[in-house]
């Protein structure tokens, strides 16, 4: 049940089968949180990016309230989020309930997406982001719709880091990146990694336990089959079988670094480019499927064995 900003009618139809047709994906290694960590902060920073990314609010443009929602889907969405169905008019004219609205929209694609993504939150919203434009979550890479989603994400980090208090110093950019070579994108077929992610990788895969037959994960780095596919078809244009990444040691290695590669972005920037804490956000992030929480027992003992091997490789 979708349109947004320049959906057509027949994208609605097709989003609202896609909709009702949603995969739940775990993700990572052990003890992965079912639920998907999604959160009030994600929700209002999406919510007012989105708001800031809309064309202005302009009378007789057929789409109505700042987020420029197009009439069709108005009285659906009031429906199940406001309790009773409103016309464009009424939605128009209350900016509290139309701001409550798209909220309640939000959360249920952000948590689709942060699910199908395993708890990735900047992939989540990037995700979101392509889906409130177009009825997709995926394909909005180049163009108008490839300068939208980054549009988005631009506001989207600006409200959601000025809405957490930091401790990060005031001489450490609140906006820093990732070195170049970390940021471009992975290119599944190259070997030749970066210095962080590589050590990373190896890192996860020392610290794993042993590999054996039947113990329901799969390679050097203990994956769960559930994110298997998803990952493989990301990060290797394929979706593959469990059997098929353990029997594929380099793919599987690569796979890795691409979701590793992805993770650190986030973290590098989370933490102002402090190399140590973003990779150790990035290890209870493989671990538990938050990057945040290990701070004591054995997810703790975990993440200082990865740092161990990531400062000794």
């Amino acid at each position: 049940m979708i349109t947004l900003l320049y959906v057509t009618n027949k994208v609605i139809n097709q989003v609202q089968n896609l909709l009702l047709t949603g995969i739940i994906v775990s993700v990572g290694l052990w003890a992965i949180p079912v639920s998907a960590q999604v959160e009030d902060k994600h929700v209002n920073a999406l919510v007012e990016a989105l708001r800031l990314s809309a064309p202005p609010n302009r009378p007789n443009d057929g789409m109505y309230s700042d987020w420029q929602v197009l009439p069709a889907i108005i009285p659906s969405w009031t429906s199940q989020c406001a309790g009773q169905a409103m016309t464009p008019a009424q939605f128009e004219a209350d900016p509290t309930t139309a701001r409550n609205v798209v909220a309640c929209i939000i959360r249920r694609e952000l948590e689709i997406e942060f699910r199908d993504t395993g708890n990735n939150e900047m992939m989540a919203v990037r995700r979101a982001a392509c889906w409130w434009m177009t009825g997709n979550p995926s394909g909005c890479n180049t163009g108008r719709t490839g300068d939208y989603v980054e549009k988005v994400m631009g506001f989207y980090q600006q409200h959601h880091r000025s809405s957490i208090p930091s401790s990060i110093p005031s001489s450490i950019p609140v906006f820093g990146q990732v070195e170049d070579e970390q940021v471009n994108a992975l290119d599944p077929q190259v070997n030749a990694l970066d210095p962080q992610v590589n050590a990373l990788v190896e890192a996860l895969r020392l610290s794993a336990p042993p590999n054996r037959p039947n113990d329901g994960m799969y390679s050097d780095w203990q994956v769960l089959p559930a994110i298997i596919p998803s990952w493989t078809s990301q990060c290797a244009g394929q979706a593959m079988t469990p059997a098929q990444f353990e029997a594929d040691p380099t793919t599987a290695r690569n796979v890795v670094a691409c979701i590793i590669r992805r993770e650190l972005e986030i973290e590098f920037r989370d933490t102002g480019n402090n190399e140590m804490m973003a990779v150790r956000r990035a290890a209870c992030w493989w671990m538990t499927g938050n990057p945040s929480g290990c701070n004591t027992g054995a997810t703790a003992d975990y993440v200082q064995r990865v740092l161990g091997f990531y400062q000794n490789p």
